[in-house]
């Protein structure tokens, strides 16, 4: 920060330290299952669409294309992820601060129904994008439901 600006670490500083006296490690501990394991993340995500398909995105960081379960049907895409450990720790070694899980993945997006190539849809999986191409059917032909695998 600017030492100029009257906001810096020295005005900032005090007032961390108030809050982390405040409130109890456990209510800190954003990731501690005491307080705030609320189970489920909603990945932010992004959809364009184009002339031939729907390209959908997600940011899911620290995943494997193995933990990913999509399922399309009717409509319906479906993004889950069943809820991954943090690695253990050494016996001797806790944390100071723990302020991020892998919790459960649940996501569900809705297409214009019989409009998706059922038997072309694409995941991908790099850097902790999700890419997910859907391409759109000719007008009149339809397709059922199917699992996706992700590359």
């Amino acid at each position: 920060m600017n030492s100029n600006n009257k906001f810096d670490k020295d005005f900032f500083e005090p007032i961390q330290k108030m809050i982390e006296d405040f409130f109890p490690k456990d209510m800190q501990d954003w990731a501690n299952k005491k307080f705030s394991n609320f189970g489920i993340y909603i990945p932010a995500a992004n959809i364009v669409e184009t002339n031939d398909a729907f390209e959908l995105e997600m940011t899911v960081p620290g995943r494997s294309k193995k933990e990913f379960a999509i399922q399309y049907t009717d409509g319906k895409l479906l993004v889950s992820a069943e809820r991954k450990a943090l690695p253990e720790l050494e016996p001797n070694d806790a944390y100071m601060r723990k302020e991020f899980a892998y919790p459960e993945i649940y996501r569900r997006f809705f297409f214009p129904k019989n409009s998706i190539k059922i038997k072309s849809i694409k995941a991908t999986y790099k850097n902790g994008i999700l890419k997910i191409l859907l391409p759109k059917l000719e007008p009149g032909k339809y397709g059922m439901g199917r699992s996706i695998k992700v590359d």
